[in-house]
């Protein structure tokens, strides 16, 4: 007996492995990908060295892919024989289509094969373990000297497919609609209020309206348990800023220009037209104005102009300014982080439920933010060393 990779004996020195990992869940109908989106593979290995069999015979057999119960092996052992493999192969329920649909079977090329295409027509929740599996096994075995042991996938659901067009995205993207949120159902009371009503349809829209002014976005959003709220906030916070847009804000009068990222958060500014400033570097009376021009700017964030929509031939970088922001988004890991704790609040009652206290956590004043501002996201990196110098803004008449 030869002795395999978790130290069990069976006599054969070569096995069926699925070399990828599999995702947790997945639904019926859809293509089954592995985790990193490539396509299903499996190998031949000598466990003797625990190599692929990529020459000989072997390595370009002919194997099965069959559907298992999620139970199958459950206790973490590999040491089974072909008839309790294949007492754990799964048929379809009665009147139902083929459990398991797609490349069936798959020929090995030096050892290894793709899955390129394969789908359950049913879900899991019928069998006890409510968990499918797949197996490999070998069409036909050559001889008992070349007997090759099974091969089995890591457990995993299997969802009606009817729910995957309803499913809530972690982390959800910009341009998700913004019902792939918590709390906000597919074309529930809260998701025909936001979109309906008021114009808000993505994500980005409503951290954009958060960014500016978040008791209105509650206030549109609705009457809500605070936990709501919180939820809706949170998750929406975890949205991946990376679509490196930047929008500019200036103020005639004070010569000023506010720099903002996509979702409308302060990254910089600008006193002079030609030195950009990081947050951090501000002294308290220049935080004072700043912040007074950053609120006047969310009052009129119409007149935002996109840095994409500029000319920019005659702006020039300062190195050591966008270093520092790069410096302070990297460690953010391009995702909002939560800011500090809830500080104000507003009472309302909800259909039913009485006197529940919902807390806005709003944008904090620019003069009590730290050094590594959870805000700071996105990046400047694509600036290339024609963007700051003599800000000036094709179309604008603020020319230093």
């Amino acid at each position: 007996a030869w002795v395999n990779q978790t130290g069990t004996y069976r006599a054969t020195p070569f096995e069926l492995r699925f070399i990828s990992k599999l995702p947790g869940t997945i639904f019926s109908y859809s293509n089954m990908i592995a985790e990193d989106k490539t396509p299903i593979q499996i190998a031949i290995f000598d466990v003797r060295d625990q190599s692929v069999l990529n020459v000989g015979p072997l390595s370009s057999m002919k194997v099965e892919i069959c559907a298992l119960n999620g139970e199958f092996g459950f206790n973490g052992s590999e040491d089974w024989t072909e008839e309790e493999f294949n007492v754990n192969i799964l048929r379809e329920r009665e009147g139902k289509r083929p459990l398991l649909n797609g490349d069936r079977f798959v020929t090995l090329k030096n050892g290894v094969g793709c899955i390129n295409k394969v789908m359950f027509t049913d879900n899991s929740r019928w069998i006890r373990s409510r968990k499918f599996r797949l197996g490999a096994k070998v069409v036909q075995p050559t001889s008992n000297e070349a007997n090759i042991k099974e091969g089995r996938s890591e457990p995993f659901v299997v969802k009606d497919y009817r729910g995957e067009s309803y499913k809530k995205h972690y982390p959800p993207c910009l341009n998700d609609d913004v019902w792939r949120l918590e709390q906000i159902a597919k074309d529930g009371k809260i998701h025909k209020r936001l979109s309906q009503l008021h114009g808000i349809h993505t994500v980005k829209d409503l951290l954009r309206l958060y960014t500016t002014n978040s008791s209105s976005l509650l206030e549109k959003v609705g009457k809500i348990p605070k936990r709501s709220w919180i939820a809706i906030i949170e998750h929406a916070k975890t949205c991946v800023i990376d679509d490196d847009k930047t929008f500019v804000y200036h103020t005639a009068e004070q010569s000023t220009s506010l720099f903002f990222n996509s979702i409308y958060v302060l990254l910089g500014v600008t006193f002079d037209g030609q030195n950009y400033r990081s947050l951090d570097t501000l002294t308290p009376g220049e935080k004072h104005l700043v912040e007074m021009l950053k609120q006047r700017a969310y009052k009129n964030v119409d007149n935002f102009k996109s840095i994409d929509e500029t000319s920019l031939s005659c702006l020039r970088p300062l190195e050591q300014g966008l270093q520092q922001y790069n410096n302070i988004s990297s460690t953010q890991n391009g995702t909002w982080a939560g800011y500090g704790q809830p500080h104000a609040s507003t009472s309302y009652i909800n259909e039913g439920v009485q006197n529940y206290q919902t807390y806005v956590d709003p944008v904090p004043d620019i003069t009590d933010m730290p050094l590594n501002n959870p805000y700071a996201i996105g990046s400047m990196k694509e600036y290339t060393k024609d963007y700051f110098s003599g800000l000036c803004i094709e179309g604008d008449s603020w020319v230093p």
